[in-house]
């Protein structure tokens, strides 16, 4: 019978999420120094800064796409670093949105969001196919259901990330710079399902550069630069109180 850490612990206690000293080193490269912070279910945490402050790996280290160096991560309690972590199991519970979408190009939009579903969740086929029809009315795409991937615009594939994700049920969903990809005109769509996806509760981390969103949604700001976190708070004091220097140039002020 197997031991492995199956993150499935409901009796933890908040936060859902903290990361303690995590450090990762690309050989004598440190990208991540020392972070330590906490996510609480429910919040909105938005992390911003410069390109190569270590963002993306943060984030890609959450679910051990990337392996840390060092550090605890705990997750609902449990330690996500634990040898005996069932990593499969993890990711099952922190859903993914890429910048680049990652969507299965030979299934059409619908299918792409039931298909992790029965995968990984084992629903059945009728009832994954009713979850992801639901969450891709949340996000503006009843009427592309049937479409292949490849007919659909980036704007649109990111939609249908964001309710492949949702539709995984997931305790938490890391945004990795989900708008970088796009067109100018089609950051505003995907930013507004965002906010909607915050505004219902669900817990998310997200790395991105649309100032707006971070000042207007977000619960927690974290300033990331060289590698460190060199401040956080609400979006009121990141954005119109703080005085450290490396914001207020990373802010053009």
């Amino acid at each position: 019978m197997s031991n492995k850490i199956t993150f499935e612990n409901e009796s933890y206690e908040e936060p859902i999420l903290q990361v303690k000293h995590l450090e990762k080193n690309y050989g004598s490269n440190g990208v991540l120094k020392d972070i330590s912070m906490s996510v609480s279910k429910g919040e909105c945490v938005v992390i911003i800064g410069p390109s190569g402050s270590g963002k993306s790996t943060f984030l890609r280290c959450l679910n051990l796409l990337e392996e840390p160096t060092g550090g605890e991560i705990l997750f609902k309690g449990n330690n996500t670093l634990d040898p005996k972590a069932d990593r499969n199991k993890l990711r099952e519970h922190m859903s993914m949105v890429f910048q680049s979408f990652d969507l299965f190009n030979n299934m059409n939009v619908l299918k792409n969001c039931y298909i992790g579903q029965t995968k990984v969740l084992h629903r059945k086929k009728d009832e994954a196919i009713k979850i992801a029809k639901e969450n891709l009315i949340k996000v503006g795409m009843a009427d592309r259901m049937d479409f292949q991937i490849s007919d659909i615009s980036g704007g649109q594939k990111q939609r249908v990330a964001i309710a492949r994700a949702l539709s995984m049920s997931p305790d938490i969903i890391l945004f990795d710079e989900p708008t970088s990809a796009l067109d100018p005109e089609m950051v505003q769509g995907v930013l507004n399902v965002m906010k909607d996806v915050a505004d219902s509760g669900v817990t998310m981390v997200v790395v991105t550069h649309e100032m707006s969103f971070a000042r207007n949604v977000a619960d927690k700001v974290i300033f990331m630069a060289d590698g460190l976190i060199q401040e956080e708070g609400t979006p009121e004091y990141i954005f119109n109180e703080c005085q450290n220097e490396r914001l207020l140039k990373f802010l053009g002020k």
